[in-house]
């Protein structure tokens, strides 16, 4: 077996986390160019870089299964430079997640010496401890850049700093909590190497050029990223709608992260204020991470057509603070203290103003009007 390359980590590992540095410069110790793909003796690194992307399209997680070390090192960088030719903004992300999903799987299963290699291996400037508070074991202390930095796309309250145990500037957390967060570490960092492979995505040979083509059908066929716009739904008003709602739904619309404590709130909203569960499906078809089985699931449990047959209702104005998830109040929201409160009044005073509006144009019309 050759040598990783990095202290602590194994090849066994850069097949688990391929896209660390020492995978990418064991691969580059193997002096391959993307134009050798095409060579019959690398046809399986092909083919398990286009399964990579499809799993990530289809189900939304790269397999975990590792046959072949080497397959797994060679074919991420070849799956990040189909992506990139692709050129779509929604499959990066997903794509992005799908890896970062793969990942989490193993770091779970790591013991602590191991994530400690590989969260050093990412620039974290972290300790190993044993701290005992309050029956917890925490295993590691991060500076609270690094905490801050991927917390900050966590939602819920035990991510806020305020919730957190923190000592001589540094959070403390336990294997659990620091796998989540080198999760989410990894998704970003994918992320920002798709984006850079794309703007300078070099061209890709001939021969490959179909496997790209592939991957363009396989999107459209699942009309995946392709939701609808609330503009294009039945009654539903955007303008009416709380900030809060505004914020996730514009995420949404953006293909940003939204915890799941928004979505169920997203949801419920919707639910209430008389959107149909098809609809709200479709709308979700645009997250990185969509899958219709769960979604048409999750949404119809909401809705209470499922299970317990409870109708969810959207969380108060003071548990979406709690949550994270309030953006900040306008003159409306002191007046409230919940969404569904404020969507009623704001869509009362939408109508009102434009019955009024109505009203003034038909004195305009009738003052007007010529004596025959």
């Amino acid at each position: 077996m050759r040598r990783a390359g990095t202290a602590g980590l194994t090849k066994l590992d850069l097949a688990k986390y391929p896209f660390l540095r020492a995978a990418s410069a064991y691969v580059a110790e193997m002096h391959l160019d993307i134009k050798d793909l095409t060579s019959p003796s690398l046809s399986g690194v092909l083919d398990r870089a286009i399964k990579r992307v499809s799993e990530a399209i289809r189900a939304g997680e790269v397999s975990t299964s590792i046959v072949d070390e080497d397959l797994e090192v060679l074919s991420y960088p070849v799956a990040i430079a189909l992506v990139a030719a692709v050129g779509n903004d929604y499959l990066e992300k997903r794509y992005a997640l799908a890896e970062a999903k793969r990942a989490e799987h193993f770091l779970l299963a790591e013991p602590a010496d191991k994530l400690l290699a590989i969260a050093r291996e990412l620039g974290w400037h972290l300790r190993r401890i044993e701290v005992l508070d309050g029956g917890i074991l925490y295993e590691f202390s991060v500076s609270v850049l690094d905490y801050l930095r991927n917390a900050s796309g966590l939602k819920g309250p035990k991510w806020k700093l305020v919730n957190r145990l923190v000592r001589s500037g540094e959070v403390l957390l336990t294997s659990q909590e620091l796998a989540r967060l080198l999760t989410e570490e990894i998704r970003r960092r994918i992320e920002a190497s798709l984006e850079k492979a794309t703007k300078g995505a070099r061209e890709l040979p001939e021969a490959l050029r179909p496997y790209v083509e592939k991957v363009r059908e396989l999107l459209k066929e699942l009309r995946l990223g392709e939701g609808p716009s609330l503009e294009a739904v039945g009654e539903v008003r955007f303008e009416a709608f709380p900030p809060c709602m505004k914020a996730i739904y514009e995420a949404l619309s953006e293909r940003r992260h939204v915890p799941h404590a928004g979505r169920f709130a997203f949801t419920a909203f919707l639910i209430h204020i008389g959107m149909g569960v098809d609809d709200i499906v479709e709308l979700f078809r645009r997250v990185a991470d969509f899958s219709e089985k769960i979604t048409r699931y999750q949404v119809e449990h909401i809705a209470g057509e499922r299970g317990s047959k409870t109708r969810y209702t959207p969380p108060s104005c003071r548990t979406m603070r709690s949550y994270g998830l309030c953006v900040g109040a306008d003159e409306l929201c002191e007046k409230v203290n919940h969404p569904l409160s404020y969507y009623r009044r704001k869509l009362w005073a939408l109508r009102r103003a434009r019955k009024e509006a109505k009203g003034e144009e038909g004195g305009e019309g009738e003052s007007g009007r010529e004596d025959s």
